[in-house]
């Protein structure tokens, strides 16, 4: 049942309520982040129905090319962004690390939730067993997938060298 701009739905009881479709990338961190969203709307408005609507991404799709060489901005945006221009999703849920730094005309952040743990994991070779990034031998090679990450850690970690862990082979991380 459609009700004006918006997808409505009618209960058992004949209680119509508003459906609010949540877009959002399909990889498991985007649904997990999604679904602790929908989790907090549900507590808020209960008598709201959500539906989320998963789609694959340009960065999604490109698994062989670091993304930081695409030289194309919002990989992990732009599809969402279409499907709410389009009024195919009522809001989308997105990491604030995929945002492009200016957002297009008309869209806004229309929450930010409180943040988890921002601690990440360092997987050392056995050979390195009991060091710590401090301590790793100069010129040590960390392999990250993220920027940010890899600009942080350099400037932490000077004696340490960082590439980006899809533009080479497993085997040189050893």
């Amino acid at each position: 049942m459609e009700e004006g701009p918006y997808k409505c739905v009618r209960d058992g009881n004949g209680t119509v309520n508003r459906v609010i479709r949540m877009g959002t990338r399909k990889s498991q961190l985007a649904r997990i982040q999604t679904d602790y969203v929908a989790e907090k709307l549900k507590t808020l408005y209960p008598d709201v129905h959500l539906e989320i609507v998963a789609m694959s991404t340009i960065g999604d799709k490109i698994l062989d090319t670091a993304l930081s060489k695409i030289g194309e901005k919002s990989l992990f945006t732009k599809e969402l962004e279409n499907a709410l221009e389009r009024n195919e999703v009522d809001l989308v849920v997105h990491s604030l690390k995929d945002l492009p730094t200016t957002l297009p005309n008309g869209f806004t952040i229309g929450a930010v939730l409180q943040r988890e743990s921002p601690h990440d994991a360092v997987v050392l070779h056995p050979k390195n067993s009991g060091l710590t990034l401090d301590t790793l031998p100069d010129g040590s090679v960390i392999g990250t997938s993220s920027l940010r990450r890899a600009a942080q850690l350099k400037k932490r970690f000077p004696h340490l060298e960082f590439k980006d862990i899809v533009s080479f082979s497993y085997a040189e991380l050893l």
